[in-house]
């Protein structure tokens, strides 16, 4: 099951925020659905590695096809938002870039 399921669609590229290429996980995760059937997506990242972090994910995200905006959240805080995407965007996003 799961090589047929890797042989559907390829895995994106792993992220370059962390030295061993997993993705990063997020402070928090917030995901809203739209009328048509999207979604809205915020990822946040705290502390000092969070910027690093945020902008390595909105240039990945900006890569592969997505609009992404980057913004301060306070004075420690940085949020990528992008969207709306259709639910397999989302899930290539989250799975292969934020979580």
């Amino acid at each position: 099951m799961i090589a047929e399921r890797s042989a559907r669609r390829p895995l994106p590229a792993p992220s370059e925020a962390n030295p061993d290429g997993r993705p990063t996980r997020p402070d928090k995760l917030s995901i809203w659905p739209t009328e048509d059937e999207h979604f809205g997506i915020d990822v946040l990242y705290v502390g000092p590695q969070g910027h690093r972090r945020a902008e390595v994910v909105a240039r990945q995200i900006e890569s592969a096809g997505l609009a992404a905006a980057l913004r301060e959240e306070g004075s420690n805080a940085w949020v990528v938002r992008f969207g709306p995407v259709n639910r397999e965007e989302m899930l290539a996003v989250l799975n292969g870039y934020v979580w």
